[in-house]
């Protein structure tokens, strides 16, 4: 199995995961709720799943309410809340690990308000979408996958710069172009 095909058996169960915990429902009851990251680009290689949720109303206890029930899911094995409103993200954090065939799948997501200004997920996925070819997508995907196999951690962001504006094709000239490239912290980054 190549790293597309991985890819896409990742996307798969990631969308049963959502729709069993029915969380695009629940996100939906308080705002306008977004799939983003690797899961909406199909770049899943680390079981995880990303979402942004926007509303006129900052109100996390009715999404706690609404994310509550699923502390009776025997698959739910953490439920975690975080205001980082005082931050540069400017948002509250709402995090579930989910055990599916005995791997931890992390869900992050996010509540931000509609007026929130910054680089913003759900604004990347309609671009991201149009500058991903199979080339550039599988590049991405053997790159993150050789990352995790030397457990080196970056932000898949600048794998994205860096295989769609610079042409990196593979993790070894990665590592190189992230000497000359600052990986840590926001960047407000949009394929070119």
């Amino acid at each position: 199995m190549n790293s597309l095909e991985r890819a896409n058996k990742r996307k798969t169960r990631a969308m049963k995961i959502l729709d069993e915990l029915q969380l695009i429902q629940k996100w939906s009851t308080v705002g306008d709720c977004y799939l983003v990251g690797a899961t909406a680009y199909n770049l899943i290689v680390s079981p995880d799943i990303d979402m942004e949720t926007f509303s006129e109303e900052l109100n996390p206890d009715k999404i706690m309410k609404e994310l509550a029930s699923l502390i009776n899911n025997k698959n739910v094995l953490e439920l975690k809340f975080k205001n980082y409103m005082e931050s540069d993200f400017q948002g509250f954090y709402f995090k579930i690990i989910y055990l599916d065939n005995q791997e931890e799948w992390n869900i992050d997501m996010w509540l931000f308000s509609n007026e929130r200004q910054g680089a913003l997920s759900k604004d990347l996925v309609p671009l991201m979408k149009k500058a991903l070819s199979n080339t550039t997508r599988q590049a991405i995907l053997e790159i993150k996958e050789a990352l995790l196999q030397e457990n080196l951690i970056y932000s898949s962001i600048y794998i994205y710069q860096a295989v769609l504006d610079y042409g990196v094709s593979n993790v070894t000239d990665f590592l190189a172009w992230t000497k000359n490239h600052n990986t840590n912290g926001l960047i407000p980054w949009k394929p070119q």
